[in-house]
């Protein structure tokens, strides 16, 4: 390869240097524009710069990084930069500076070296510089700048919506017991009633937007405001109170305090924008927008209500709680016989607007003028010792649920509260003593009379220690069964005026199960209820040995039969009127393994 000589890297380097300069005075005269595009008007002005005129002015000499702040805390900052093109500068104005213009100077020839770049608005910008320099196509060095700029005041304003809810409310009463009820005079039925308060809904209203317009002079100036207005972005003007009529000079350094609120159709978000709008040349108004969003309600009203009842206490329900249940018993009681219709209502009251609703519950009542009877477990539990509400009728023995009983050494009360446990005395002082509160309660006795009759003239008698030594088969002890079995069928209803309801605080003579305890119902046996006969199924039992017996509702067997190896099933028993009256009857079975048993309920027409 051929190598260059001494000329030919002069004439390249020459070249290569030329090329650069003319690339960079080419790139020097295309950046002329701020950053912010602002071109800058080159002018000739003997003698010096012209001044801002009537603007307020600070004039940067030397041009060096530096804040200026006025003291009413606006400020104007400058950074420099070296370029290869030169030096240039940014600038900051605060809110409180109108930039109009800035003068950049340049050099020493004054004729020539002064751009000025013209602003509407800006608050700043970057890249400025002073007149490019012809000896070597560069900016001149820069020796100061003046910043041409008016005042302006600082608006704020807030915007908070508000709106109320206002809740709807139902009510329901449900009657949980029986909607016909037979009762003798006196007694009281503890009837069972709920009631539940719903929160059906709510509507909404009253929307409305509020807040704050602050307006701030901080200038060393006075400013004279001449209007303020506030917009909806709906075009909705809406009223400020600001305490001061217009035009208004807010004096150098005062801040200006209006409000507002204003009514909405609807739950609808906007933009609120104030407007403040000045007369006076050297300090402009400002403008401030805030925005608005409907969310959760500001106020509610009837979140709450009251529900009162005609039987219990009153109870408070809020709109967190529904839907709300509330149960309780009101005692039903009558003291004259008759036809009632029984009403329990609820009422709901709202607790701010005093809305009212209601609803009731009806309850058909027969209080039979013959009376109706009731049994031991009713009365035992309704006396002065409770645990149920008092029947009165207690009051009409001598000295109520204390009164002696015969010859047992106890009152009536203990007496009805012992277990027979086997023993005769027992089973017939609880049906008697069930037997006289019915009669002195007004039911038609006259079904009971005789066996009433003969069995005070037992216990007026017998001592409960006499007749519980007595066997099985003793004649004295069957007389005692034999009148217990017809005073609890009187009690029970199946003889006499008829067996009033009950609540079911008590229990009657059935569920006592005096004189055997049952394991369990699991025994098949059909029909059920049962007049003539009753099969029972034996198919769990096949090839063992059964003893089956059927138990009366005192708890004496009337049928014991022994059935050895099982081979079929059902088991057939025929029911003869004469054995098996009208109530209840329990089947037990029995082996070696299990004691089962089943109730039967005899129904003869």
């Amino acid at each position: 390869m051929k190598s260059l000589n001494f000329i030919q890297i002069f004439c390249f380097v020459f070249a290569l240097v030329l090329y650069s300069n003319t690339e960079l005075n080419a790139q020097c005269l295309s950046t002329d524009p701020s950053t912010g595009g602002i071109v800058p008007t080159q002018s000739t002005f003997p003698g010096g710069p012209p001044s801002c005129g009537d603007d307020a002015s600070h004039r940067f000499d030397p041009v060096i990084d530096e804040t200026y702040t006025d003291g009413f805390g606006n400020n104007i900052t400058i950074s420099i930069t070296n370029t290869d093109c030169g030096p240039v500068f940014s600038w900051v104005a605060s809110d409180g500076f109108v930039v109009e213009s800035i003068k950049v100077k340049g050099g020493s020839n004054q004729e020539l070296n002064v751009n000025t770049y013209t602003y509407d608005g800006q608050s700043s910008d970057g890249n400025l510089h002073s007149p490019m320099n012809p000896n070597n196509d560069k900016y001149y060095g820069l020796s100061h700048l003046d910043f041409c700029y008016h005042y302006k005041l600082s608006a704020s304003k807030t915007a908070v919506t508000s709106f109320l809810r206002t809740y709807e409310w139902s009510i329901d009463k449900i009657c949980q017991g029986p909607s016909e009820l037979t009762l003798s005079t006196n007694q009281v039925y503890d009837y069972p009633f709920q009631w539940v308060a719903t929160s059906t809904g709510y509507t909404d209203s009253d929307w409305a937007v509020s807040g704050n317009v602050t307006v701030s002079n901080s200038t060393p100036l006075n400013a004279v405001i001449s209007s303020i207005e506030d917009v909806l972005s709906n075009g909705t003007s809406v009223p400020l109170s600001c305490g001061v009529s217009f035009p208004y000079t807010l004096n150098s350094g005062a801040t200006l305090q209006c409000s507002y609120s204003t009514s909405l159709a609807s739950a609808e978000d906007g933009t609120n924008t104030v407007t403040v709008t000045t007369s006076s040349s050297m300090v402009e108004g400002d403008a401030a927008s805030a925005n608005y969003a409907f969310g959760a309600p500001t106020s509610e009203a009837d979140e709450c209500v009251t529900v009162s009842d005609d039987c219990t206490a009153d109870v408070e329900v809020c709109v967190t709680q529904s839907p709300f249940s509330h149960s309780y018993t009101c005692p039903i009681s009558y003291a004259q016989c008759g036809d009632y219709l029984y009403v329990n209502t609820a009422t709901l009251v709202t607790n701010d607007n005093a809305t009212m609703s209601m609803d009731n519950c009806l309850v058909d009542v027969n209080v039979p003028c013959g009376g109706c009877s009731l049994t031991i477990g009713y009365w035992k539990t309704h006396s002065e010792n409770g645990p149920a509400p008092y029947d009165d009728t207690w009051a009409l023995l001598s000295s109520g649920a204390d009164t002696p009983f015969f010859l047992s050494g106890d009152s009536y009360y203990n007496v009805a509260w012992t277990a027979p446990a086997g023993n005769a005395y027992y089973i017939l002082a609880h049906q008697y003593i069930a037997a006289e509160l019915n009669m002195l309660n007004g039911a038609d006795f006259s079904a009971a009379q005789s066996a009433f009759d003969q069995a005070t003239v037992l216990l007026n008698t017998y001592t409960p220690a006499q007749i519980g030594a007595l066997k099985g088969k003793n004649a004295i002890r069957q007389n005692f069964i034999s009148l217990a079995t017809i005073l609890d069928n009187y009690n029970n209803g199946l003889i006499g005026p008829g067996h009033c309801d009950d609540d079911g605080t008590s229990s009657n003579s059935i569920s006592e199960k005096s004189a055997i305890e049952f394991v369990s119902k699991n025994i098949n046996i059909y029909p059920n209820p049962a007049s003539t006969m009753v099969q029972v199924d034996l198919s769990d039992f096949i090839g063992q040995d059964i003893q089956l017996r059927i138990y009366n509702q005192l708890g004496l067997v009337i049928k014991d039969v022994s059935i050895p190896n099982v081979i079929r099933s059902p088991y057939t028993i025929n029911l003869d009127q004469d054995t098996y009256k009208n109530g209840m009857y329990y089947i037990n079975i029995i082996n070696e393994s299990s004691n089962v048993s089943q109730a039967l309920l005899i129904q003869n027409k």
